[in-house]
Order: C-alpha cells, then sequence, then structure tokens
C-alpha cells in the first residue's frame, strides 16, 4: 500500500447511507450534509477514512463566532497512519477558513490513545476535561486549533 492513492470527496445523503451500511449507524449518525459537512477519503472507491464537521456559534458574549466542531473523524485500521488524518483535518480547517470560522474543535475521551498525539502533532491545543452528556461521566480533552 506504499503507492496508494486516495481521493477525498464530499460525502452526500447516498454516501450517509453507504457509510451506515458498512461502517454502521453510528458514524453515520454523526456525519453532516446540512449544517456542516462531511469528508470521505476513498481507496479504490471504497471510504476508508470520514470526516465530519457541524458548524457552531460560541456562546454568548461571543454568538458572533463561528467555529467547525469535528463530530467525527474516523481511519480505517488498515489505512491509520498514512497521512488521511492529517489531509482531512487540513482539508476541513480550508473549508472552515473559507466560512471565516475561528477555529476547529473536537472532543477525545482520554481512552484515545492514538487520537490523542495526533491532535497534539497536528497544532491542536488539549484541554482536560471531565463532563457528562447522557450517560457517565467522561474525562477526556476537547482539541481546539485556531485558524486566524
Amino acid at each position: 500500500m506504499a503507492d496508494m492513492t486516495i481521493d477525498y470527496v464530499d460525502a452526500d445523503e447516498a454516501w450517509k447511507e453507504r457509510i451506515a451500511g458498512e461502517w454502521g449507524e453510528k458514524p453515520a449518525r454523526h456525519m453532516h450534509i446540512n449544517g456542516g459537512f462531511s469528508l470521505l477519503a476513498l481507496h479504490e472507491g471504497k471510504p476508508v477514512g470520514l470526516i465530519s464537521v457541524i458548524w457552531k456559534k460560541l456562546a454568548r458574549p461571543l454568538e458572533d463566532t463561528l467555529e467547525g466542531y469535528i463530530d467525527i473523524i474516523e481511519v480505517r485500521p488498515g489505512f491509520r497512519r498514512r497521512g488521511i488524518a492529517r489531509r482531512m483535518i487540513e482539508l476541513a480547517a480550508g473549508r472552515a477558513r473559507e466560512r471565516k470560522a475561528y477555529q476547529l474543535r473536537a472532543w477525545s475521551t482520554e481512552d484515545k490513545t492514538e487520537a490523542l498525539p495526533m491532535w497534539r502533532a497536528l497544532g491542536f491545543a488539549l484541554n482536560p476535561v471531565t463532563h457528562q452528556m447522557w450517560g457517565p461521566r467522561l474525562s477526556g480533552y476537547f482539541a481546539v486549533r485556531t485558524l486566524a
């Protein structure tokens, strides 16, 4: 796979359905077609990577500030450590800059031992936090990179 070609494409509803069938409902549920965007990394026409960003306004008093929140980023196991996540994040950052977003932000639980070093390597600040959304308390990190 040293010479593998990866194509990056915008996802639409048909891709979302395909991801649901091939990867499961959870990744598909985090894909944004409206109010954000989703990009797929394809190898020989098969999805091997996914990033999905939703546009969010920051809370008061910064409600005029837009951010791109990375709702999901995933690269299939056989394709990791080949620059696919890096490229998807750079493409997402470019889109966010076009929209005049101030930052890209993501959330990783502390057990994501591959993701946390990746965020650091890609210039994201890491802020440790524990929060509880709909179930047990989760410890992890918000990863944030300003786009100015």
